[in-house]
């Protein structure tokens, strides 16, 4: 939290890092490692101060490299940042270098300003209590990966499974999932940091959507969970349409997050 007070989606970001890898503050950067998970790309990354330029690509490069890894254990590049609320971003120059560019909305709401939306009264929602949650969420979360039987896509899952389950394991939270006859159709982490709670990868099954699942699940999530927290937060990719699903419930936009990330074989020879 010290380190972007301002940002929320960020510093819960790092305060989530914290408890599952290693983060340290560098005079120009924010370093995150996660060791024993090299192909996480979120896991493994610079934070910046500031909105990178195009000429600060060779030096961003370089010190990745020097603070984070290269190749073969680390083959890929990460950068995030905090946006401004209403700035436009372009990334073209990034882009050229094999780098995908995303901007997200970061969404805050008090418990108590949750608007009532439609639900779905065929889901049942509940942590999770047993292996076959998990085994379910695994292929539910690797068929929305570009890659989904790479062995590298495989272990990440297997990573943040293990992950979300000593966080669980220590009383930060909960995983929670939306069932319809016993089906896992969708699910999203909800963890407490430092009296703050965020909501981890909110997912709903591709056969299952435009049925209110996912309302129905955060709807219900947050009724469980109701005093632990006064802030709930939330992090969607602008160029998604899940911005608006919470935006409907109530969430509210306190600021943005950029990243920059280019993906193991995506470079560009200069």
């Amino acid at each position: 939290m010290r380190h972007f007070p301002g940002n929320l989606g960020l510093a819960t970001d790092l305060l989530l890092h914290t408890d599952i890898g290693v983060v340290e503050s560098r005079d120009d950067y924010i370093v995150v490692r996660t060791p024993d998970a090299p192909e996480y790309f979120f896991g493994n990354m610079l934070v910046l101060r500031q909105r990178p330029s195009a000429s600060d690509l060779e030096l961003l490069e370089h010190d990745f490299g020097d603070l984070v890894g290269t190749p073969p254990l680390i083959a890929h590049r990460t950068f995030m940042w905090s946006e401004s609320a209403d700035s436009e971003v372009t990334f073209d120059a990034f882009v050229e270098q094999g780098y995908d560019a995303t901007v997200y909305r970061v969404l805050v709401a008090h418990p108590d300003e949750i608007i009532p939306v439609a639900t779905n009264p065929l889901v049942n929602v509940r942590p999770f209590t047993m292996q076959r949650d998990w085994d379910d969420w695994s292929r539910m979360q690797l068929a929305h990966t570009p890659n989904p039987t790479s062995i590298s896509s495989q272990r990440y899952m297997a990573h943040q499974q293990r992950a979300y389950r000593s966080l669980i394991e220590r009383g930060r939270g909960n995983w929670w999932g939306a069932f319809i006859d016993n089906e896992q159709v969708g699910s999203l982490g909800l963890f407490f940091l430092d009296g703050i709670g965020r909501f981890q990868s909110v997912i709903t099954g591709a056969q299952h959507r435009n049925r209110n699942v996912c309302r129905t699940l955060v709807t219900e999530v947050i009724r469980r969970v109701a005093g632990r927290s006064d802030r709930l937060v939330m992090v969607a990719d602008e160029s998604s349409h899940a911005g608006a699903i919470y935006k409907a419930m109530g969430f509210r936009q306190q600021g943005r997050l950029a990243s920059l990330c280019q993906e193991p074989g995506n470079a560009t020879a200069r």
